[in-house]
C-alpha cells in the first residue's frame, strides 16, 4: 500500500513538475509578447519616421497611363489635386545626403493613394511621417547628387545627377568649428563666427561668379558637423579643392604682438597639388589682406588634412590672440577681403584667369 502511495506521489510530483513547466513557458511567451506589443506602441507614440521604400513602385510598372519615367535615377511623385504644387517644398542636405520633401496637407495613407513611381537605384532609404498640417518625406541617397526637378501637371519630376555631368569645376569648403565648438574666443567673439562669416562672404562670390564652379558648404549656419563628416564630403565628391577656413591663436592663448596668416597643407600628398595649393591661398590672401606671411606649414596631424583624398588647404587667416588682428577680423570689409584672396586663389589653382573669368 505504501509502495502505491509512493508511486502515486512520485507521479503527482513529475505532473505538477511538468505543469509548472508550462506555465512559466506560457507566461514567459506572454512576457514577450508583451514586450514586442508595447515596443511597437511606443514607436507609434514616439512618432519616428516609418521606412516607406519598399512601397516605392518600379518603373516597369507603369501600364496603360501614358505616364514614363525616362531617366536613371528617376522619381515621379504626384500631388493631389486639393494641393498647390507650388506649396510642396524640397529641400537638399549633401552632408547627410538626403531630400526633404515637405507636402502640407496629406495623411499616413498619402503613400497608399498616390505611391512614388521610379527608380530606386541611388536610393537607400525612404521614410516617410506626418503632422497636423501634412507630410514629410525624406529620401537617404548612396552618394551625392544634385537634384534636377520638373514639373508636369501635378506631377514633380526627381532626377539625382552625378555633380561632375553639372560643374566643370568642384570645391567644398569649411567653416571650421561651430556650434558647441567654438573655437579661439577672445573679448567675446567666437572663431566659429568669424569663419562662418568669411565662408559666407565667399558663398556670395562664388554664387555671382560666371564660372561652371559647383561649390559645396560642410555648414552655412552655426552647426557642427563631425570631423568625418566634413572631409568625407570632400572625399564622397572626389572634389577638385578642398578649402577649410579658421582663425589662429596663440599656443598659450594669452593676448600678444603675434600676428599674420598662415595655411596649413598635406605634406604626405606626394603629387605637391595640396602645398601647390596652400601658396597660392597664403599668397592671394596676403594680397588682399596686406597682412604678415606666418607661412605655409604641415599640417597632416590634423584629421581633415591626413585623411584628405583631394587637394586640402587650411587658411588660418589671421590671430584672434593679437588685438589689432582681432579687431579686423570682426569687420565686415576685412571678413570680404579674406573671402575675396580665397576665391582668387580657388581660380588660380583651377587654371582658371582672371582674364578668361571676364571674357
Amino acid at each position: 500500500m505504501k509502495d502505491i502511495q509512493k508511486s502515486v506521489a512520485k507521479v503527482f510530483s513529475i505532473f505538477l513538475s511538468i505543469l509548472c513547466l508550462i506555465v512559466v513557458a506560457v507566461f514567459s511567451g506572454v512576457s514577450d509578447l508583451h514586450a514586442v506589443a508595447v515596443n511597437f506602441h511606443e514607436q507609434q507614440e514616439s512618432g519616428e519616421a516609418e521606412s516607406v521604400l519598399d512601397l516605392l513602385r518600379e518603373e516597369d510598372q507603369l501600364v496603360d497611363t501614358g505616364d514614363t519615367v525616362t531617366e536613371q535615377g528617376q522619381l515621379r511623385i504626384e500631388i493631389p489635386s486639393e494641393i498647390s504644387v507650388d506649396s510642396v517644398e524640397i529641400v537638399t542636405d549633401y552632408m547627410t545626403r538626403t531630400v526633404g520633401i515637405t507636402i502640407p496637407g496629406i495623411s499616413s495613407s498619402y503613400f497608399y493613394d498616390f505611391p512614388m513611381v521610379g527608380s530606386c537605384d541611388n536610393i537607400q532609404d525612404m521614410t516617410y511621417e506626418t503632422a497636423d498640417t501634412g507630410g514629410y518625406i525624406e529620401i537617404t541617397l548612396d552618394g551625392i547628387y544634385e537634384l534636377k526637378e520638373s514639373i508636369d501637371g501635378r506631377y514633380i519630376y526627381l532626377s539625382f545627377v552625378d555633380p561632375h555631368e553639372v560643374y566643370d569645376y568642384i570645391v567644398v569648403i569649411d567653416a571650421g568649428h561651430g556650434g558647441r565648438a567654438p573655437g579661439a574666443t577672445k573679448q567675446g567673439v567666437s572663431e566659429k563666427d568669424i569663419d562662418l562669416a568669411i565662408v559666407l562672404a565667399l558663398k556670395e562670390i562664388l554664387d555671382n561668379n560666371d564660372l561652371n564652379i559647383g561649390a559645396y558648404y560642410t555648414r552655412t549656419d552655426d552647426s557642427n558637423p563631425s570631423f568625418e563628416s566634413r572631409v568625407g564630403l570632400a572625399n564622397d565628391l572626389n572634389a577638385d579643392l578642398f578649402l577649410s577656413v579658421h582663425n589662429n591663436s596663440t599656443a598659450s592663448g594669452r593676448m600678444s604682438s603675434i600676428n599674420g596668416t598662415e595655411v596649413m597643407y598635406k605634406v604626405s600628398d606626394e603629387t605637391g597639388a595640396s602645398k601647390a595649393f596652400a601658396e597660392n591661398c597664403l599668397n592671394c590672401l596676403l594680397s588682399s589682406l596686406g597682412s604678415t606671411s606666418k607661412g605655409v606649414v604641415a599640417g597632416d596631424e590634423i584629421y581633415i588634412i591626413r585623411t584628405s583624398e583631394v587637394p586640402v588647404a587650411l587658411a588660418e587667416i589671421g590671430f584672434m590672440t593679437n588685438e589689432e588682428e582681432l579687431a579686423k577680423l570682426g569687420t565686415a570689409e576685412y571678413q570680404q577681403q579674406a573671402a575675396q584672396g580665397l576665391y582668387d586663389a580657388i581660380v588660380m589653382t583651377l587654371g582658371i584667369t582672371q582674364e578668361s573669368e571676364t571674357e
